[in-house]
């Protein structure tokens, strides 16, 4: 007979997190188009360049999420007969299949669109599949699943003390051995490798296994993550390109630096969203209730949000690009909310039909 399971307390604001993470996804590939077409130094190039930059936490926010819910969920069921059997099914049924029909999809499309026989060329989709390189943002996905691969592992290790109570010390060490050897052997894809991202999941792992004790603290930390976030952003988005240059003769110097403010950015970013949306919550009013209800909406969705909208952007740029080349900003701008609202719509469309699970996850 299975043990009973012990389920945690639904923290109901992640979903606001969720919400705010993919509207950030789907704001920097909406202005990436923009980031090239202004000449570098002008106006127009700034403008973009800030927003598209400031937002590169978007990615690492939902695998720190990822990191926090897991172990949060698990770490109470203990030694649940069949808990693991569950999670692989869980994930393999809802993460596995959607990454598979979309990358098919996306695969497809490109192939039409080109004039190609898909079918002719489907040992390149084997490849693009194992690879995550059917569209730009499908790489994620492959991280997602090294992420679940050794979930189980990471969980384990928490049962012995002295790991549960340096966790986030022992992921920045594992990352930043996996950085030294990226500068020894130059790994390719770097950004789809899971040692790429130890840092903010092993914070979230943290926050998970101590949830309540770890908002506290980071709550008296407040001010030095604000200060941590605003520096690190500065230096990743203005001082990556004095730091490359200047630093040339020192390359362990200058991918050290470059390493530690991209993952203070990142970070920081990570556990101030969680504490303002923490925030939020607890200060909800009555007249503010449908504003959070509509944010919960798009969170409980972020999923399919993720994997449509860039089919929406592809097509609007193909269509739309020429009318709209005399209000290029006023294009951008439509972009981004055509494929917020369409994507978030049809996903909720989806959330309601029995098979669209198999789009869309879980």
């Amino acid at each position: 007979m299975n043990q009973p399971v012990n389920r945690p307390r639904r923290i109901e604001y992640l979903d606001l997190f969720r919400a705010i993470a993919i509207m950030a996804v789907v704001a920097i590939h909406a202005t990436s188009t923009a980031v090239t077409h202004y000449p570098t130094h002008s106006q127009g190039h700034d403008f973009y360049f800030f927003w598209n930059s400031i937002l590169q936490f978007a990615v690492p926010a939902f695998l720190f999420l990822s990191s926090l819910v897991l172990f949060y969920n698990y770490s109470a069921r203990g030694k649940e007969t069949g808990g693991m059997f569950g999670f692989y099914k869980k994930r393999l049924l809802y993460v596995f299949v959607p990454y598979v029909m979309w990358s098919f999809i996306y695969f497809g499309v490109k192939q039409v669109l080109a004039r190609h026989d898909p079918m002719s060329h489907f040992t390149f989709f084997l490849k693009q599949l194992l690879t995550g390189t059917a569209h730009t943002h499908l790489y994620f996905f492959l991280i997602i699943l090294q992420f679940y691969a050794v979930f189980p592992l990471l969980l384990s290790l928490t049962r012995f003390r002295l790991f549960k109570r340096y966790l986030p010390l022992f992921f920045i060490a594992a990352q930043a051995v996996f950085y030294v050897l990226h500068l020894q052997f130059h790994f390719e894809r770097m950004g789809s490798l899971l040692p790429s991202y130890l840092i903010v999941i092993g914070f979230g792992a943290w926050i998970g296994l101590n949830f309540n004790v770890s908002l506290e603290k980071l709550s008296s930390y407040r001010y030095v993550l604000i200060l941590a976030f605003l520096s690190g952003a500065f230096i990743f988005m203005y001082g990556s390109v004095y730091i490359k240059t200047s630093l040339t003769a020192i390359p362990i110097m200058q991918y050290t630096l470059l390493f530690l403010f991209r993952n203070l950015f990142t970070l920081s970013a990570c556990l101030l969203l969680l504490m303002g949306c923490e925030r939020i919550a607890a200060k909800k009013r009555d007249r503010a209730h449908r504003i959070y209800r509509l944010f919960d909406s798009l969170g409980t969705v972020a999923f399919g949000v993720f994997l449509m909208h860039p089919l929406v952007l592809l097509f609007w740029r193909r269509e739309f690009s020429v009318e709209l080349a005399r209000h290029f900003s006023l294009g951008i701008l439509l972009s981004y909310v055509v494929a917020l609202l369409l994507s978030w719509v049809i996903s909720i469309g989806l959330r309601r039909m029995k098979w669209g699970w198999a789009l869309i996850g879980r």
